[in-house]
């Protein structure tokens, strides 16, 4: 059902990017199971996919306990057969293709970021905080076949994760962790575990 739903379209050839852009655009998201999710979220509500082509992306709808409006989010998207083909990560095109609430960052290109490492490469994230305990993340990364599996045999994943909670920017922070990353979600057999995709990507001491 997955291989079926997700990558029906891979055999499809667009020469004119922007044919593929504009065939992309017109696909509708379909709901997906949750264990059909690339990655392992913590509480998900909710996963929708689509595909057109090399392309496919992925919204995995997280809790939101807050009263501020928007999306706790996980947006995913695969393409290219090769890190040549798959081009640089450029998050604010990416962003601009989604209609997802991403309040309070809508100055995408005016925020700061901070930045570190960890096992699956390079994290970074914008903070926001009301002063009394309400902390959003906007959290922005690329993995590459290199750090972990790509599903579909693409060669990269770039991924955005808008989370609010009451709490720290670390615990926010946690759906983009390279232990929620570097796993796929559970695929329902007996003790739930999810399968490692990755040598890199253990859990953290």
């Amino acid at each position: 059902m997955v291989a079926g739903l997700a990558f029906a379209g891979c055999e499809i050839s667009f020469r004119d990017p922007g044919a593929l852009q504009t065939a992309f655009d017109q696909e509708p998201f379909i709901q997906q199971r949750l264990d059909e999710a690339w990655i392992t979220v913590p509480g998900a509500r909710m996963v929708l996919g689509r595909a057109v082509g090399p392309v496919a992306e992925q919204r995995i709808l997280l809790p939101n306990k807050t009263s501020l409006r928007g999306d706790n989010i996980v947006l995913l998207k695969i393409h290219g057969t090769s890190l040549n083909t798959a081009g640089r990560f450029l998050p604010v095109k990416f962003l601009k293709s989604q209609d997802a609430d991403l309040f309070p960052f809508t100055d995408i290109e005016g925020l700061t970021f901070f930045s570190k490492t960890d096992d699956l490469g390079t994290l970074n994230w914008a903070e926001w905080s009301n002063d009394a305990g309400l902390t959003c993340v906007l959290a922005l990364r690329r993995l590459d076949s290199g750090s972990r599996v790509i599903p579909g045999k693409r060669s990269a994943m770039d991924m955005v994760v808008r989370n609010c909670i009451h709490g720290t920017a670390e615990d926010a922070l946690t759906p983009a962790r390279a232990t929620q990353v570097g796993f796929a979600a559970p695929q329902g057999r007996p003790g739930g575990a999810p399968d490692m995709l990755s040598p890199l990507a253990g859990p953290l001491p």
